[in-house]
């Protein structure tokens, strides 16, 4: 066994809490940080599917990307889903703890682990002077810029993001038979960050949740888009989590949710 408050050392290592965007909730939210952890449950969001099968599995810890909690709880009951969530965490004994935007921030995170998925080379992040909106505004940068090794057309991309990330069916906008090479993403949601894709000159930005105005805008500016997917941008965590644990705490049993994207594709 494991005290909590040594994974949260290890974790806070990886994505310190403190990088989180100032909207964001991440930590340790349901729990004790004395609490001894045998078995780790780990996911992308934290769902009554999820928790069964993490009390199935006799797990003390549940980590997630998502947050269970966003707002303030004004009750814990069974007549809202977060309520029943957290009251079934709390009847068997299980922490939850959350990564999210610090996660998709910090160096080898989220956004990291999507470029490496998708084959890039030479990745960086957003510069400061490429961070700025349609009018100004300065944007959150979360992100990353890369190249591929070689250049293909549109449709050819379109094909290789389904093939590695596992995606039934791809919204994009854009020239199917235009070349691109270098390649902007941001895991999730991403379309505030569009702009930033857009001053960084890559030719594809590969986001997801992706609204009918970044398909105007896109349109306008010049910019191929591909809306991937939010589950299977973010869902990469879990193998991260899974070999995490394996190196640093080889004694604690771990297992991946086996949830699958909510959307359907016919």
């Amino acid at each position: 066994m494991v005290r909590l408050s040594k994974i949260i050392e290890e974790l806070e290592l990886i994505a310190p809490s403190e990088a989180k965007c100032s909207w964001d909730n991440v930590g340790l939210l349901v729990g004790d940080e004395s609490q001894r952890i045998s078995r780790v449950f780990v996911c992308l969001d934290i769902t009554s599917e999820n928790v069964k099968s993490a009390v199935d599995f006799g797990a003390d810890l549940i980590i997630s990307h998502h947050p269970l909690i966003f707002e303030p709880l004004k009750n814990i009951t069974e007549s809202t889903v977060t309520g029943s969530i957290v009251r079934t965490l709390v009847k068997h004994n299980i922490s939850a703890f959350c990564m999210h935007t610090n996660f998709d921030v910090a160096d080898g995170g989220m956004n990291d682990l999507l470029a490496a998925k998708l084959g890039l080379e030479n990745v960086r992040k957003f510069t400061p002077d490429e961070c700025m909106g349609e009018c100004g505004e300065v944007l959150d940068g979360i992100g990353r810029v890369g190249v591929l090794e070689r250049p293909m057309p549109l449709s050819d991309f379109l094909l290789h993001i389904k093939s590695v990330l596992g995606s039934k069916a791809l919204k994009y906008a854009g020239n199917l038979n235009e070349t691109v090479q270098t390649v902007a993403l941001c895991s999730g949601s991403g379309g505030t960050e569009m702009y930033a894709a857009y001053h960084s000159g890559a030719d594809v930005y590969v986001t997801a949740d992706l609204k009918h105005d970044h398909g105007r805008i896109a349109e306008e500016i010049g910019l191929n888009i591909i809306d991937a997917g939010h589950f299977e941008t973010e869902n990469i965590i879990c193998d991260f989590l899974s070999e995490f644990f394996l190196h640093r705490f080889p004694q604690l049993e771990v297992v991946t949710s086996f949830a699958k994207p909510y959307f359907k594709s016919i």
